[in-house]
């Protein structure tokens, strides 16, 4: 029996179950990831119109071995990211059986409104933050605006102005993201022609780029007329810029380049359509695989054992926390030390865990503190204030490069720990600093020495 001899009743019902049953094996093994923000909903209510469908009922090998190494991946390394990449891919597949070929917008919209892609956009804008106030002042300063900068603060006049992370700028690059894979797929339905996987790779890089843009100019505006957090133009101003300096430009140069691609040719040599039968059953097999590696997951999810080479600190009290995070504290001093798994592991950044407590990051800047460059930044909670700072350290090198500790990690280095060091006195945060990298060096050093000095018994 061929679906396409369906009634039209039929024909609807039977996506919709399959559709049903997908959202909710992902729904129970995901309700903890997803962040169920306005972005996310907004690319849910966008998939129905990206998701343009030709009526081939077909499913490349390619994409369902891609799907089954993805489940058993999640299943192996117990990773909840990605369990939603085989969730999405899964539901693609099986939404191709039953419906005709999609394409591959959906995903695109799901993947920019993810909790994933989000951490990472939170993590990359620190230092593009840090660059575009450097820019900024540079303008300013060619202007004979005399402005000078420290770190995310910019310095006007002896007023300050603050590229936060909570300004709404670069944390809309999700937002950013999916009205440009919308705008995309209008443009492909209107033109009738299929944007290569390429081109539309190239124009979200243009995009990221218009988005820069489009937030240091806001930057300007911002200082230049003086309109602070508190003021409703600051939003407001941020929309508008995304809107003016980015959407606009992005729409009117992917309708232009659309021009210049090769109208879209049908397949050369189209595929039966899938029999109901078959295709319910590889939906079957695939809601079974993502309900066992869900289970897989959510039963088996290893907690982080903590490593011998922690340091004991003296004066200190210490406490395990989950996933084999260790907080010590005293009277002056709060330490919490985060280890990383793997060097593909997200670490538990403070610009996510301490506004995750309600505290709010300002004044993020870059410093030398003694020999070591770590993160500094002021922690404010209403009236209270905090100063923070933060680096990677694994007991013989200490960075603050993303890429440096992953990759000595992937060459089989030591594990990092993310130190996260924070004071009530703003003064004492130097010295805190050095006594606990010191501390973390000298233990390292004592217990590969104990490690590799063979005692009596060895010998």
């Amino acid at each position: 029996m061929k679906l396409t001899a369906l009634r039209p009743t039929e024909q609807l019902l039977i996506p919709l179950l399959v559709l049903g049953l997908y959202l909710l094996v992902a729904g129970i093994f995901l309700s903890e990831y997803l962040l169920w923000d306005s972005q996310w909903a907004l690319a849910m209510v966008l998939v129905p119109f990206v998701a343009q469908v030709q009526p081939q009922k077909s499913l490349s090998p390619a994409l369902l071995i891609a799907t089954i190494v993805l489940a058993l991946l999640a299943a192996t390394l117990q990773n909840s990211t990605l369990y939603f990449f085989t969730s999405v891919v899964a539901l693609w597949c099986g939404a191709q059986l039953i419906v005709g070929r999609i394409s591959i917008y959906p995903i695109l919209l799901l993947v920019v409104a993810s909790p994933i892609f989000k951490y990472i956009a939170n993590i990359i804008s620190f230092p593009l933050r840090m660059q575009l106030t450097t820019w900024a002042v540079a303008i300013f300063n060619t202007m004979e605006k005399q402005a000078e900068a420290a770190g995310n603060i910019i310095l006007v006049n002896e007023e300050e102005f603050s590229v936060d992370p909570a300004c709404a700028g670069l944390s809309m690059l999700s937002l950013a993201l999916i009205l440009a894979v919308f705008i995309l797929a209008h443009l492909q339905k209107t033109y009738q022609k299929n944007f290569p996987i390429l081109f539309i790779g190239m124009m979200l890089c243009f995009m990221l780029l218009l988005n820069l843009v489009a937030n240091l100019l806001r930057i300007l505006l911002l200082v230049w007329f003086k309109i602070l957090p508190g003021n409703p133009l600051h939003d407001v101003l941020g929309l508008l810029c995304l809107l003016i300096y980015a959407l606009v430009p992005f729409y009117f140069t992917a309708k232009r380049l659309q021009q210049y691609l090769s109208n879209a040719s049908p397949n050369a040599s189209p595929k039966s359509a899938i029999s109901l039968r078959g295709s319910l059953l590889l939906n079957y097999l695939l809601l079974l695989m993502l309900t066992g590696t869900g289970l897989t997951i959510k039963s088996e999810k290893p907690v982080m054992a903590l490593e011998q080479t922690i340091p004991q600190l003296h004066g200190f009290q210490a406490t395990t926390l989950e996933n084999g995070v260790t907080k010590y504290s005293n009277e002056n001093v709060l330490v919490y030390l985060k280890p990383i798994q793997a060097f593909y592991s997200t670490e538990h950044h403070p610009l996510i865990c301490w506004e995750g407590s309600g505290y709010k990051f300002r004044h993020v800047q870059q410093r030398q503190i003694g020999n070591y460059n770590v993160y500094v930044g002021e922690l404010q909670k209403g009236k209270d204030t905090l100063y923070t700072a933060w680096w990677m350290d694994n007991g013989l090198h200490q960075t603050i490069d993303q890429w440096d500790w992953r990759t000595r990690m992937l060459k089989g280095e030591a594990k990092f720990r993310l130190v996260n060091v924070t004071v009530a006195q703003k003064q004492e945060l130097p010295e805190a600093i050095v006594t606990i990298i010191a501390n973390q060096t000298n233990y390292s050093h004592a217990s590969t020495t104990q490690a590799t000095t063979p005692n009596n018994s060895q010998l």
